[in-house]
């Protein structure tokens, strides 16, 4: 019988439909050290538990099913060293990060924060006081990360008339993108964008890429978007290019140390929006877990293998 650890993130995960394939199921709660070397699979990383599972003597732990699409937090190289499977959750999230990115973006170009600012002193403001308004309509968008969220927040933006560039590592093309770039070439990338996205995954070259370097060459940019993972983003260079005025504004979600330390700059940036971390937050989230998780667990028991969402260890993504 196949052992199967899940995490208590979401009481709408179907426990039931996984104890059908002859699964028993552990909890954080049922669990004994002296169940840790049987456990075989993985729903979620979390600590201390998942790496007292993992360096059990004799551990059978064949396979992790995370429950995000970034897997930069697992031990990747004792991972690939013990031939360990790993599968993400890419694709769940595309739909409430991609709305997200445009509720930051409408935030800035309807001048929302004046808005809010009024309101708050209960002020009426005249219709002249709003000298920063825009549309999205005829913006140029380059949008690093060209996967199941780029696409998606690419397709959206289609509606807005905007214009979307890609950028992936090799160039290909993809749907919903009037242009793709490889990722050597993001500076013809960025050469005439308004908006800048980042949602590429954490690997050794993507680490600190929107460094000093980066945003000393952006010509004014009017909103760098942050929704992919923190450490992508050299802190330090980002608030000198908004102080700069390389960076019009900000629209920040994930940080290279989270909590977000309240002595931040960032914090008091009147043209800087940070949100904790949330994008990727919807409702019936773990449902949406296991349209992937169930089939793949079956294709698991069946084959040894998963049915999607498999990870490249040697990429990291």
């Amino acid at each position: 019988m196949e052992n199967l650890l899940i995490l208590p993130y979401n009481s709408e995960l179907d426990v039931a439909a996984y104890q059908k394939l002859g699964v028993k199921i552990f909890t954080p709660e049922s669990i004994t050290p002296e169940d840790y070397a049987n456990i075989t699979i993985m729903l979620g990383w979390q600590l201390p538990l998942s790496e007292n599972v993992l360096t059990a003597d004799n551990s059978h732990l064949k396979w992790i099913q995370t429950v995000s699409a970034g897997i930069d937090y697992l031990p990747l190289a004792e991972l690939k060293q013990r031939n360990i499977l790993v599968s993400n959750m890419s694709g769940v999230h595309a739909t409430p990060i991609s709305e997200t990115v445009l509720l930051y973006a409408l935030y800035f170009a309807r001048d929302f924060p004046a808005v809010l600012a009024n309101g708050q002193k209960q002020r009426w403001a005249e219709h002249s006081e709003f000298t920063n308004i825009r549309t999205l309509s005829q913006s140029t968008w380059t949008i690093f990360g060209t996967g199941h969220i780029g696409a998606e927040l690419a397709r959206l933006l289609k509606a807005f008339h905007a214009k979307t560039i890609g950028v992936n590592r090799s160039g290909h093309a993809v749907s919903s993108f009037d242009k793709t770039y490889a990722q050597s070439d993001w500076q013809q990338a960025v050469a005439h964008t308004d908006v800048i996205v980042n949602i590429m995954p954490l690997t050794d070259q993507t680490t600190h890429f929107f460094n000093d370097q980066f945003f000393q060459s952006l010509p004014e940019t009017y909103l760098f978007v942050n929704v992919g993972r923190g450490k992508s983003v050299d802190t330090n260079a980002l608030i000198q290019a908004i102080q700069d005025h390389k960076v019009q504004h900000a629209a920040l979600d994930v940080f290279e140390e989270e909590p977000l330390p309240n002595t931040s700059p960032l914090w008091k940036l009147p043209n800087v929006l940070v949100t904790p971390h949330y994008s990727s937050e919807m409702e019936n989230l773990g449902s949406a877990w296991h349209a992937i998780f169930l089939p793949n667990l079956k294709s698991f028991v069946e084959t040894g293998s998963v049915y999607e969402n498999k990870v490249d260890l040697n990429n990291g993504y």
